[in-house]
């Protein structure tokens, strides 16, 4: 199974000359490349020069030898795939009119593969080779004598097998890298009954009912706070530069660097967050020797809806593919099945009724937000739904299983550190 973790190290002038250097060779070589892409039939080419031509062709050029031969293979072949997907997009016509892959304004990352990375295991250097025609540059014109890259970092002291290290341009003497590594595959334990059951929503990120003890639980609070924190504070800077913009008589203003720098923040908080909230739960099951979770699929639930402005807004923002991923490899980790199930009328069935369908959904029973009510008798609505979801994957699977309802009135929220 590969893994990736990404971080940021501090490097040295001279490193920071040589990898500036070799991002800047990256984009020139992509553009060199998608120039070649548009206008092949004006430069009189017989064919279209896909991957494996320009892997080829370009192999003697300025750019491509200032690069590592795998890591200026890789660039051609990030070419080929936006590429491939422009062409993948005019054909199926998703995007009225799609535009191609645009030429590269600054600096891009370079990714070094398996080949050109030697790494010792159980430490935290790595050794990065360099190009003769780079090192030579660079000894002519700046006096670095380097015939080696070292990057020295504590994430790469428990890694046995470095597969691609990805290095993005360096900012004031640091850089942002992504590893990505191999682990073995963890075998899957054997079903004991043992499951969790997750509703995903908005106010709730994940409600979650365990089938051994009836407990249920709520995970993601915060995470409606963060959106809601960063969507106001892009909203007040924009409007205070877009003002500013216009006093000075500019009609169409580009973005800020304060506003990208917030757009960045927000990515990077939410994915932290997410981390955390799926990290605790992979955690939980491998305590409590749960061997199967199954959440709901609420893939397509927003297609052609409009239920106003301010939930569509936090429903299309919502990254239930990502958790769903999250979670999928952390539980694989510990040998823990993940699967997903449909969930239509989940939340309108009681949790007596006999089945969960559209025979016994009865939408009244949910007065409002949070609360469902059958006769005398109040649950956590959220905690329905993740009830009724693993009774609906018991019915798909031919499994019948006596649950526990006594946990539905009020699940515990759990607080995750953001």
């Amino acid at each position: 199974m590969l893994l990736s973790k990404k971080t940021s190290i501090k490097v040295s002038r001279e490193y920071a000359n040589l990898i500036g250097h070799m991002c800047y060779a990256a984009s020139k070589l992509w553009n060199v490349c998608n120039y070649e892409r548009q206008h092949y039939k004006e430069t009189g080419m017989e064919q279209y020069p896909d991957w494996y031509y320009q892997k080829k062709a370009h192999k003697e050029e300025l750019w491509y030898k200032q690069l590592p031969s795998q890591t200026a293979q890789e660039v051609c072949r990030l070419l080929d795939k936006a590429w491939k997907s422009f062409y993948a997009l005019k054909r199926s016509g998703g995007i009225e009119t799609p535009r191609p892959p645009r030429f590269k304004q600054e600096s891009i990352p370079i990714t070094y593969m398996q080949m050109g990375i030697v790494h010792e295991r159980d430490t935290d250097r790595v050794r990065l080779s360099l190009p003769k025609t780079l090192k030579k540059y660079m000894e002519e014109t700046y006096q670095i004598h380097e015939n080696f890259l070292y990057l020295e970092n504590k994430i790469f002291r428990g890694m046995d097998q470095i597969k691609q290290l990805r290095i993005y341009p360096p900012e004031k003497g640091s850089c942002k890298i992504i590893v990505v590594y191999e682990v073995p595959d963890q075998e899957e334990l054997p079903q004991n009954g043992h499951e969790l059951s997750i509703d995903l929503g908005l106010h709730n990120l994940m409600t979650c009912y365990d089938s051994g003890n009836g407990k249920t639980f709520i995970l993601g609070r915060k995470y409606l706070a963060l959106e809601r924190y960063f969507h106001k504070e892009i909203a007040r800077v924009q409007a205070q530069w877009y003002g500013q913009q216009s006093g000075k008589g500019v009609k169409h203003p580009v973005t800020s660097k304060h506003i990208r720098k917030l757009y960045k923040r927000k990515q990077d908080s939410v994915t932290d967050y997410l981390h955390k909230v799926t990290r605790y739960l992979a955690e939980y099951c491998r305590e409590q020797g749960i061997t199967c979770v199954v959440a709901g699929d609420i893939r397509n639930i927003r297609r052609e809806k409009d239920l106003g402005h301010r939930t569509n807004q936090k429903f299309h923002s919502l990254p239930y593919n990502r958790i769903y991923i999250m979670l999928e490899y952390k539980l694989k980790r510990y040998g823990i099945r993940f699967t997903k199930q449909e969930e239509s009328y989940t939340s309108q069935c009681s949790p007596l009724s006999p089945e969960v369908g559209k025979r016994y959904a009865e939408p009244s029973k949910r007065k409002e937000r949070g609360l469902y009510r059958d006769g005398n008798r109040t649950y956590n609505a959220d905690a329905v739904g993740a009830y009724n979801i693993l009774r609906k994957y018991h019915s798909v699977s031919g499994v019948k299983r006596e649950l526990s309802v006594t946990g539905l009135k009020t699940p515990e929220i759990i607080k995750v550190a953001v």
